[in-house]
């Protein structure tokens, strides 16, 4: 007898992923392609469609060869980064590359959105600060600099509606993802016409919004012929990669906390519903809607944070073969603190609480007694500080204690980082014994949309993921307080004029 195989699909930045998971949540068979990525130009970065299609299609048909003999692909759902999209044409074919989330070319946009709409409109429609990252100022961009694009136009779908809507011909996204283009009124769950209006983009671009684990339709004959899965496979809305990943590990009640750990951070905490006073966004917290039913969330992290550590490996070992295992035990072996070594991890920009794209990267306390193994552990040290100074912004703006934070991802893998973390907090960490936490929440939306479990409830009761604590160690939480708070929290203060100048007039 056949059983169902749920498949969650992740458009990361760093790799696509394919994953089918049994009804308890258990992996049944996993493929990853690299995502790839251009850079045209310093600040510069995109994807292209035929590129990101193909890694989709050619990871689905190897998953469907590696399922079990008694298993059958019985739905799929898609989870994505959050901001990059296509801009496709009447016939549905993309007339313009897909701008990465962090790409810093929309600077020019951002700024003119801050002086003509202002951030306490901003942050009371939608909930967010004003960043270049969000989808809009994309947009703008392209209308502003490929008008004959602009002018073809006529949808905007972020990663995971195109690879849903290559499967099944429908166009749709959630409000999740919807909550990241600046734009999106949480409030009323609709494109905003207000923001829209003075921006002088029409509402008509832009997707029909529908919650997530909602069937939008099945997957058609020439889809399957190039993915491998059968026909009429129902394919359901999905959302926001660090969103399914929360609801993957249970957060979904208020003041649960997710600490999604990947190429990009997120610090996730669940919220009853999105509080839209302006001055919550004043430390670059972001809010949104759950893909959990009646649920919202306050939302902070590092733009740059396993990103830091594959580069620092990079750079130390240089050969490829060199493994990240080799990196952590450098760092292992050098004494906490680094010799006074402190890095500032703004290698893309800062991070909230701080909102500036102009910022850099630095190490500072260099000495001749540095070794490899200081910079590699005051790589890891000076992501935990970046988070932690996140963590403590978004705690005290919404006033949410946590009640547990559950860490996952691919760099709960690295079991010294999590111990810098916890000893900092002060606080236990658990750690998701599941790899892919982001495909399984996608997964089970697939499996809601298409009735395979009852309801959001239901799913909840039957995915069970183990968590294994990471204890705080007392002694190291006093020597991490302070080296925090009387170096790290002054690092960019004291940096800025001069990383400025350098962004303005020394860079490309």
């Amino acid at each position: 007898m056949q059983k169902p195989a749920l498949i969650g699909v992740d458009i990361g930045t760093t790799n696509i992923k394919a994953v089918a998971f049994s009804m308890d949540g258990r992996e049944l068979g996993k493929v990853s392609t690299p995502t790839i990525t251009h850079h045209p130009r310093p600040d510069w970065a995109h994807f292209e469609a035929d590129e990101i299609w193909e890694a989709i299609s050619s990871s689905l048909r190897t998953l469907c060869r590696q399922l079990p003999a008694d298993r059958v692909p019985a739905a799929i759902a898609f989870t994505s980064m959050a901001e990059s999209a296509f801009a496709l044409d009447a016939e549905g074919i993309p007339v313009h590359v897909a701008i990465a989330w962090f790409d810093r070319r929309t600077a020019p946009q951002t700024a003119w959105w801050h002086e003509m709409i202002g951030p306490e409109e901003t942050a009371r429609i939608t909930g967010l600060s004003i960043k270049p990252l969000f989808g809009i100022t994309k947009l703008m961009w392209i209308r502003e600099n490929a008008p004959d694009a602009f002018a073809r136009t006529t949808r905007w779908l972020h990663m995971a509606d195109y690879g849903a809507y290559r499967l099944c011909g429908v166009q749709a996204t959630d409000y999740s993802l919807a909550s990241r283009t600046m734009v999106f009124d949480l409030a009323r769950k609709e494109w905003s016409q207000t923001l829209l209006d003075k921006v002088g983009i029409s509402a008509g671009l832009f997707a029909e919004v529908i919650p997530s684990g909602i069937q939008l339709g099945t997957v058609h004959a020439a889809a399957a012929a190039e993915t491998g899965l059968p026909i009429g496979l129902p394919v359901v809305s999905g959302g926001h990669d660090h969103v399914c990943g929360a609801l993957a590990l249970g957060v979904t009640d208020p003041g649960d906390a997710f600490d999604s750990m990947g190429t990009a951070e997120s610090l996730f905490i669940a919220t009853e519903r999105p509080l839209l006073r302006p001055e919550l966004t004043t430390k670059g917290a972001g809010q949104g809607l759950h893909v959990a039913p009646d649920r919202g969330y306050a939302m902070g992290g590092i733009y740059f944070s396993g990103g830091c550590i594959d580069w620092i490996r990079a750079v130390l070992l240089q050969a490829g073969d060199q493994s990240f295992e080799q990196l952590i035990a450098q760092a292992g072996r050098a004494p906490a603190g680094s010799n006074g070594l402190f890095f500032l991890p703004h290698l893309r920009m800062a991070n909230p609480p701080i909102i500036d794209i102009r910022s850099r990267g630095a190490f500072v306390g260099l000495s001749s007694d540095t070794t490899a193994g200081h910079f590699a552990r005051a790589v890891l040290e000076g992501v935990a500080y970046e988070y932690h100074r996140a963590y403590e912004a978004l705690v005290d703006s919404f006033q949410l204690k946590p009640n547990r934070i559950i860490a996952g991802g691919g760099g709960t893998r690295n079991r010294l980082l999590l111990e810098i973390k916890a000893a900092l907090l002060g606080a236990p960490i658990q750690v998701a014994a599941v790899d892919e936490a982001t495909c399984l929440g996608a997964a089970m939306l697939a499996g809601i949309g298409a009735g395979i479990y009852r309801d959001f409830s239901d799913a909840a009761e039957r995915v069970t993921v183990p968590l294994k604590s990471v204890m705080p160690d007392a002694a190291l939480h006093d020597l991490y307080q302070e080296r925090y708070r009387e170096v790290y929290l002054h690092l960019y203060n004291i940096l800025r004029d001069t990383n400025h100048t350098i962004s303005d007039n020394f860079v490309g």
